[in-house]
């Protein structure tokens, strides 16, 4: 099993995603989500979408 840190639902309730986000608005909410929260890890076949377009993590 995975361990995740906690939540912080204050950042989450003020920064969804974009319903039917696309990959510019994914990486995004992603990247901001990487500073403000430590719930989870970006997921991978994003991780692997960004490596593909040269975008760093």
């Amino acid at each position: 099993m995975t361990k995740t840190s906690s939540i912080n639902r204050a950042w989450h309730e003020k920064n969804r995603m974009p319903a039917n986000a696309n990959f510019e608005q994914r990486v995004k909410w992603h990247m901001e989500h990487k500073k403000h929260c430590s719930c989870r890890p970006i997921p991978k076949k994003l991780v692997e979408e960004m490596k593909k377009k040269g975008l760093s993590l």
